[in-house]
C-alpha cells in the first residue's frame, strides 16, 4: 500500500458524511477540533441518506457509520479520487479502518503518517435505458426480479459470449471486496479483494450447472433480459434501484479508477472474514 498524506494532496479541508441512524456528535466535535490542529476546514457532507457533493477543495472523506456509510461515502469520493477513512458504528465493519472507540487514534496516525492507501476495484454499471445511465458500484449490483412477477429470464455474457442463460431470481455481479455480501449469501466465493476480479453468481438458478463464475476484471459483463422474464430491477450496493427496461441490457465493468480506503492499522481480509462469516 502507497503511503497517504493529508498534505500530499494538495487540498485545504475534510469532509464528513455521517449515518443518519446513529449519533456521531461528538466525533465530529473531536474531528473539527484535529482538524483546526492540522490547519484545514470540515466540510459536512450531511447524511448517507442525504448526501452533500463534494468541493474541489476535499483532500479526504471520513465516513462515521456503518458498511452502508462508507459505500456511500466512496461513491462521493471515487470520481475525484479521494481516499475515504471508515469509522465503524457497528461490529464487523469490513470497509471501515477501526471503531469509533479507535477515532482519535486513527485521526492521530493520520497527522502522524502511518496511513495507507488501500485501493480496491469497483465496477460502473451502464443501464440501457434512453438516455443509459450509468452507476458507480463498489460492492455489487444485483439483477433480480419483481417479487410476484414470475421468473426472472436472463442471458449473461463475458466479452460478448454468452456464459449462463438464467431461469430463477436473477443474478449478483459483484466486486472482490462486495464479494463478502450479497454473493457469498447466494453461494458464491469469498475474494480477496486485492485481486482485480468479477464475480457473476446466479440467483436460484434452475438448470444451471455453474454455482459462480470468476471473470477477469478487464471483463466486461453484459445481462440481457428476455421478452417473456418477469419485470426486473437492477440494485447498486443495495440502496440505488433502476427499473430494467423490458427487453433490456445492463453492462458492467472495472471502474477506471481505483476505490481508495484509508488505513491506519495493520489488519487483514482473513481476520476479517473468520470473525464476520
Amino acid at each position: 500500500m502507497r503511503p497517504f498524506s493529508l498534505g500530499d494532496t494538495g487540498k485545504g479541508s475534510v469532509g464528513v458524511l455521517v449515518t443518519p441512524s446513529m449519533e456521531c456528535g461528538p466525533q465530529v466535535l473531536l474531528l473539527q477540533a484535529w482538524a483546526a490542529e492540522q490547519g484545514v476546514g470540515v466540510e459536512e457532507l450531511g447524511t448517507s441518506a442525504a448526501p452533500n457533493g463534494l468541493t474541489s477543495g476535499c483532500g479526504l472523506v471520513i465516513a462515521l457509520g456503518g458498511d452502508g456509510t462508507i459505500l456511500r461515502a466512496l461513491q462521493l469520493a471515487m470520481p475525484h479520487e479521494i481516499g475515504v477513512l471508515g469509522i465503524n458504528f457497528g461490529t464487523v465493519g469490513f470497509l471501515a479502518d477501526c471503531h469509533r472507540d479507535d477515532f482519535q487514534g486513527a485521526l492521530e496516525r493520520v497527522a502522524g503518517g502511518e496511513a495507507r492507501i488501500d485501493e480496491r476495484t469497483a465496477l460502473v454499471a451502464t443501464i440501457g435505458t434512453e438516455p443509459a445511465r450509468t452507476v458507480i458500484a463498489f460492492n455489487d449490483v444485483v439483477v433480480a426480479r419483481l417479487p410476484g412477477h414470475g421468473t426472472a429470464r436472463l442471458r449473461v455474457e463475458a466479452d460478448g459470449e454468452v456464459v449462463l442463460q438464467l431461469r430463477g431470481d436473477g443474478v449478483v455481479v459483484a466486486s472482490p471486496t462486495g464479494s463478502t455480501a450479497y454473493n457469498v449469501g447466494a453461494g458464491g466465493p469469498a475474494v480477496a479483494p486485492s485481486l482485480d476480479a468479477i464475480v457473476v453468481t446466479p440467483l436460484a438458478t434452475q438448470g444451471s450447472r455453474l454455482r459462480s463464475l470468476v471473470l477477469d476484471g478487464g471483463d466486461t459483463v453484459r445481462v440481457a433480459t428476455e421478452p417473456s422474464s418477469a419485470p426486473l430491477r437492477a440494485e447498486i450496493d443495495g440502496r440505488i434501484i433502476h427499473d430494467l427496461p423490458m427487453p433490456g441490457v445492463l453492462e458492467v465493468r472495472a471502474a477506471p479508477h481505483k476505490a481508495r480506503l484509508i488505513r491506519t492499522r495493520p489488519r487483514t481480509f482473513y481476520s476479517d472474514l473468520a470473525r464476520g462469516l
